[in-house]
């Protein structure tokens, strides 16, 4: 699967996982005509190749009333990055962080309870003398993290 395209049973069966990750592998292969072990073995490759990375529950901090989750944009002095990165890393409530290619330099998700301290953590971060600048957004709604319209093709 090393550089191979997906085909229609690997597809299907991300597509199925991403509904409900809980399916199991023989109504997958139900589901595409095939065997309960031609799944299970697909699935396995799957991981292997890292395609998947396994299996996991989302919860929505907002319903269980743990504050909201906010994806913070950093820019660093450039030769710095691995230095920020690593600092904020080790902050509280931090759920990603990454390097990236863009309008930033590295983004950081956070689950944040108020907006108190919201501001304290983008102030922290604006605090290390090899960041330039900060900004914050909120996310509003469920962030969809297995995006449905992923296109494989």
């Amino acid at each position: 699967m090393e550089n191979k395209k997906l085909d229609e049973i690997d597809i299907a069966i991300i597509r199925t996982l991403q509904k409900d990750v809980r399916t199991s592998f023989k109504e997958i292969a139900n589901q595409c005509n095939t065997s309960t072990d031609t799944i299970k073995n697909r699935y396995k490759k799957l991981i292997k190749n890292e395609v998947i990375y396994g299996s996991t529950i989302v919860i929505d901090p907002k319903r269980i009333d743990k504050g909201n989750l906010v994806i913070i944009g950093i820019n660093v002095v450039q030769q710095y990055s691995d230095s920020v990165l690593k600092m904020i890393q080790k902050m509280k409530g931090l759920c990603v962080v990454t390097k990236s290619i863009g309008q930033y330099d590295i983004e950081a998700i956070f689950l944040l309870e108020n907006i108190e301290l919201i501001g304290s953590t983008k102030d922290k971060i604006e605090d290390f003398p090899q960041v330039k600048s900060a900004d914050i957004g909120i996310f509003v709604d469920k962030p969809l993290l297995c995006p449905k319209n992923f296109e494989f093709r």
